[in-house]
C-alpha cells in the first residue's frame, strides 16, 4: 500500500468520526420536551427502569435484565419513580402529559401541560399544572403517582425549602420534608353571601389539626351550614344531613331575618367516639337581629358549636349545632 492510499484511508476515518460527533452533539442538543431527562432514574436504583429510544424515533422502557416493558410507543416517556412514568403520547404545544405504570397501564390521565418534580433534593413532591374552567391549576403528586390532596391550586412555588400555595385569597405555606409537609401558615376563606367564613392557624395550632383535606372539607361545610342560617334559609343536602340529627341541626325560623356580619373558624377538635370519626367546630360570628324599632337592630356577638360527622362514604354530615347566644336568651 502507497503512501497516497495510507493518507487517503486516514483522512476517510477523520471524516466519519467527525460525523459520529455531530450527530451524537444534534441529538444531545434535541428539544427537552423530546428527549427523557437523565435525572429521570429512580434515585438510589438507577438500573431498576431504563428508558431506551427505539428504531422509530419513540420510547420505551427495560427492566434491570434488559427485558422490554413498554415498546417505544411513547413521544417523551420519564421515570417518576421504580414503577410510574410520565408519558406523552403525541408531540406539539398542545401535547398533554400523564402518568403509567411499567406495565403500560394508564394511572393518571393526560390532562396536564406538565409534570416536574420540585426543586428539592430527597423530596416526594411532583407539580402538574393544567387548566381548569379557563384557569391555570397545579396538582401535587407524590411519585407513586398518588395526590397529595384532591386540591386545585392557582399557583406552587418552593423557596428555601418552604412550599407556598395559593387559590384566590387562600394561601397555605409548609416546610416540605420528604413526604410530609409541615403546615405553618393556614388561611382559608369561603363564601356566605356578601361575606365570608375565615379559618386562620398557626403552625402550633396547625399540628394539632386534622389533614389538609379535611380541614378544607370542615371550612366547606361550615360555610354551608351559614348559607343555610343566613343566605338561603333552606335545608342542607340530604347528603348532609342524617334524619337521626335533624332536629338537632336545623334551626328553621330562628335566624330568618338575621343578617350575616362576620365569621371565624375559632377551634376544631377532633371528637373520641367508637363509630365514624367527628370533629366540633367553634366559630365566632356576628350576626345583626331586626327589632320592632329597626330593620338591622342588634348586633349579636356569639360562638357557634357545629359537630360534623364522617359519613360511610366518605363525605361530612350535620350532627348537632347550637348558638351560645340563642342558648342564654332561650331562643330568638
Amino acid at each position: 500500500m502507497n503512501r497516497r492510499l495510507k493518507l487517503l484511508i486516514l483522512v476517510l476515518l477523520f471524516a466519519v468520526l467527525c460525523l459520529s460527533a455531530a450527530i451524537v452533539s444534534f441529538r444531545l442538543a434535541s428539544p427537552a420536551g423530546e428527549q427523557p431527562q437523565p435525572e429521570a432514574q429512580p434515585a438510589g436504583n438507577r438500573s431498576a427502569v431504563t428508558l431506551f429510544e427505539g428504531t422509530n424515533g419513540l420510547w420505551g422502557a427495560k427492566n434491570a435484565s434488559g427485558r422490554v416493558l413498554i415498546e417505544p410507543t411513547w413521544f417523551y416517556l420519564r421515570t417518576m419513580s421504580d414503577s410510574v412514568l410520565i408519558a406523552r403520547r403525541s408531540a406539539g404545544k398542545s401535547a398533554e402529559y400523564g402518568l403509567i405504570r411499567t406495565n403500560g397501564e394508564q394511572l393518571v390521565p393526560f390532562i396536564y401541560h406538565s409534570i416536574v418534580p420540585v426543586a428539592a433534593s430527597g423530596s416526594d413532591l411532583w407539580i402538574a399544572s393544567f387548566e381548569e374552567n379557563g384557569r391555570e391549576c397545579v396538582h401535587l403528586y407524590h411519585a407513586d403517582g398518588t395526590r397529595w390532596s384532591d386540591t386545585a391550586w392557582d399557583s406552587c412555588s418552593y423557596e428555601d425549602g418552604m412550599l407556598l400555595l395559593e387559590t384566590g385569597g387562600n394561601r397555605w405555606l409548609g416546610a416540605l420534608n420528604g413526604q410530609h409537609i409541615g403546615w405553618t401558615e393556614w388561611h382559608t376563606a369561603y363564601p356566605v353571601g356578601l361575606h365570608t367564613l375565615t379559618m386562620d392557624f398557626s403552625e402550633a395550632e396547625l399540628k394539632r389539626l386534622p389533614s389538609a383535606d379535611i380541614l378544607t372539607d370542615i371550612g366547606e361545610a361550615a360555610a354551608g351550614y351559614l348559607r343555610y342560617l343566613f343566605i338561603t334559609k333552606q335545608h342542607p343536602d340530604k347528603t348532609m344531613l342524617p334524619e337521626e340529627s335533624k332536629s338537632e341541626v336545623l334551626m328553621d325560623y330562628r335566624y330568618i331575618s338575621c343578617r350575616l356580619v362576620s365569621a371565624k373558624i375559632s377551634r376544631i377538635k377532633a371528637l373520641e367516639t367508637d363509630g365514624l370519626p367527628s370533629y366540633l367546630v367553634q366559630m365566632q360570628v356576628r350576626y345583626q337581629r331586626p327589632t320592632a324599632e329597626s330593620s338591622i337592630g342588634d348586633t349579636i356577638d356569639t360562638s357557634m358549636m357545629l359537630t360534623l360527622t364522617r359519613s360511610t362514604t366518605g363525605t361530612l354530615t350535620y350532627s348537632s349545632f347550637t348558638d351560645s347566644q340563642m342558648n342564654a336568651a332561650g331562643g330568638i
